[in-house]
């Protein structure tokens, strides 16, 4: 199975903070999707509140065909499960655009960038409160070939 690289940016509640709502999972910099980096199917547990996630798009469907992230991404799939067992007859809860224009320093033209991050707020509407859940994203190209599903990454509402 394919797996690309997928950040979580967390944050700890410190004083009434309010929190603001995309394989291998990297937690702050510790890469967990090879073996000896925390991978193997395991869950990555970081310390704080998840509130986003940040990934770097796949270069290889799972199917294993090269997969160039500005010429062949067309959108993300999030998957949300109480448990960790996600497969392909899974359904997602959420698409999000592979790309997104942004407004040049310039302030006068638009340029394409990758979509790098997702806040999980997004996803509240399909989470039950008071539940642990489990997020995975899969990648899909323009040609419809999916990545496969990325480490998947604990998200706890209670």
């Amino acid at each position: 199975m394919d797996r690309f690289s997928v950040r979580l940016t967390i944050s700890i509640i410190i004083m009434m903070a309010i929190l603001l709502p995309a394989c291998g999972v990297e937690e702050r910099g510790r890469d967990v999707s090879q073996p000896g980096g925390g991978g193997d199917g395991e869950v990555s547990q970081p310390s704080g509140m998840i509130t986003a996630l940040e990934w770097d798009p796949p270069v290889v469907s799972a199917d294993g065909t090269p997969m160039s992230p500005k010429r062949d991404l067309d959108y993300y799939e999030f998957y949300l499960r109480t448990d960790q067992n996600f497969g392909d007859d899974d359904l997602p809860v959420a698409h999000v655009s592979a790309f997104s224009d942004v407004l040049s320093p310039n302030g006068k033209s638009f340029k394409r960038e990758i979509t790098k991050e997702f806040i999980l707020d997004n996803l509240l509407p399909f989470a039950e409160e008071g539940k642990q859940h489990y997020i995975s994203i899969r990648a899909v190209g323009v040609d419809g070939l999916k990545s496969g599903f990325m480490v998947s990454v604990a998200w706890d509402l209670s």
